[in-house]
C-alpha cells in the first residue's frame, strides 16, 4: 500500500475496488484529492485522474458521503502507464468527513485497518472500519449496533485477519465493498552480511523493503516506525545493539515481528538479558529466535527464504506447516 499523508478532512480519497481486464494490477493504491484539487498518491499510473478529479468534485457537489464511478483505459494508455492491458475499473470515492475517526491516522502510520462502505441496498451509505485491535468503529467513532452490522462488522474483522483482496460483496440484500488497507512489509535488518543480502532480495521479491542499520542510534530511529506489518531481523550478536531495539519493539505493544539468529546460547543470553529490563517471559517469548522455520536451510539464500515465510506467517496468524497436513483454505 503506497504512503499517503491525509490532508485533515477535506479530502476525497479514491481507490478502485473492481478491475475488468488490465492483465492484473497491483493492489494498494491509493489516490487522496484535497480541497485545492491536488492529487497524493496514484491510481493507474495517472491516465485517468482527469475521470477522477471531475467525480470527486461532483461528490463534493452533491452533498454525499460517497460515489461509485466507471472509468475506462485503453490499451496505449495503459501499456504508458505500466500495465499489460486496457481494462475498466469501478472507483469509490468517499468524502474524508464520512470515514470513520481514526481511519486516515492509522492508514498513515502503516497500521492495516479494513474499511466497509454499503454502495446499495438498505443499508446504502454506511461505513464501518475493522481496527487492529479487533474492534469495530462507524462514522461516529462507535459500532452502529444492529444485526446487520455485526455480521458486517464480522466479515470486516475477518477479512483483516487474512488480509484479503478488495472485493464487491452482496450482504442481506446490501452490496458492499471491503477492503484491507495493509501495507507492505517493511523490515530492518540488524547486522551485515551475506544473510543480509539475501533478506533484503527476497523481501524484494514480495514487494517488501529494508534497511540496514549497525548501530542502536540509527536502528532506533527506525524500530520506533515499525507497524504490525513490519519485522525487526537481529542477526548482530552485539547484544548492545540488538536488545535496544528489540525493547523498542516489545514496548510498542504492536505485533510486529522479532526474529533474533544465533545459537540456543545466544537466544538463552538474549532472554535473560532482556528478563532483568523486566520483560515477562510471555513479552520475551514474541522474539522468533533462532529465526526462521526449521526447512533445512544451509546457504544464505535459503536461510533468507525461511526468515521471510516466518515473517509471513506471523502476520497472517497461521502456522507455517504443509497444506496437506492442513484443512483450512490453501490462500488465505
Amino acid at each position: 500500500m503506497d504512503r499517503v499523508d491525509f490532508p485533515g478532512s477535506e479530502f476525497v480519497l479514491a481507490r478502485a475496488v473492481a478491475l475488468r481486464g488490465f492483465g492484473g494490477r497491483r493492489a494498494g493504491e491509493l489516490l487522496v484529492i484535497d480541497s485545492k484539487g491536488v492529487f497524493k498518491g496514484s491510481l493507474f499510473g495517472g491516465v485517468a485522474d482527469s475521470e477522477i478529479l471531475e467525480g470527486s468534485l461532483k461528490l463534493k457537489r452533491s452533498g454525499e458521503s460517497f460515489d461509485l464511478i466507471t472509468v475506462e483505459i485503453g490499451d496505449r494508455d495503459a501499456v504508458r502507464a505500466g500495465l499489460a492491458c486496457g481494462g475498466e475499473a469501478d472507483i469509490l470515492l468517499s468524502h474524508g468527513l464520512s470515514l470513520p475517526p481514526g481511519f486516515a491516522d492509522k492508514v498513515t502510520s502503516r497500521q492495516p485497518v479494513a474499511l466497509a462502505t454499503v454502495v446499495a441496498g438498505p443499508h446504502r451509505g454506511l461505513v464501518l472500519v475493522a481496527n487492529p485491535d479487533k474492534t469495530i468503529t462507524g462514522p461516529s467513532g462507535r459500532f452502529v449496533d444492529d444485526d446487520f452490522a455485526k455480521n458486517l462488522g464480522e466479515r470486516l474483522l475477518s477479512a483483516l485477519a487474512k488480509r484479503t483482496p478488495t472485493a464487491i460483496v452482496t450482504l442481506d440484500d446490501n452490496v458492499v465493498s471491503i477492503e484491507v488497507f495493509s501495507p507492505p512489509t517493511y523490515l530492518v535488518i540488524v547486522g551485515r552480511s551475506d544473510l543480509t543480502k539475501a533478506i533484503l532480495d527476497q523481501g524484494q521479491l514480495l514487494g517488501w523493503s529494508g534497511i540496514v542499520v549497525d548501530d542502536a542510534d540509527e536502528g532506533g530511529q527506525q524500530v520506533r516506525g515499525l507497524g504490525p506489518n513490519d519485522a525487526l531481523i537481529v542477526l548482530s550478536h552485539n547484544h548492545e545493539v540488538g536488545i535496544p531495539l528489540i525493547t523498542d519493539v516489545l514496548r510498542s505493544g504492536l505485533s510486529t515481528y522479532i526474529g533474533g539468529l544465533g545459537s540456543r546460547h545466544t537466544q538463552q543470553t538474549r532472554s535473560a538479558i532482556l528478563s532483568e529490563i523486566g520483560f515477562s517471559d510471555d513479552e520475551i517469548g514474541r522474539i522468533y529466535g533462532p529465526v526462521g522455520l526449521d526447512l533445512g536451510s544451509r546457504t544464505p539464500e535459503e536461510t533468507a527464504l525461511a526468515i521471510c515465510a516466518e515473517i509471513l506467517a506471523h502476520m497472517s496468524g497461521r502456522n507455517a506447516r504443509s497444506l496437506k497436513l492442513s484443512g483450512g483454505p490453501i490462500n488465505g
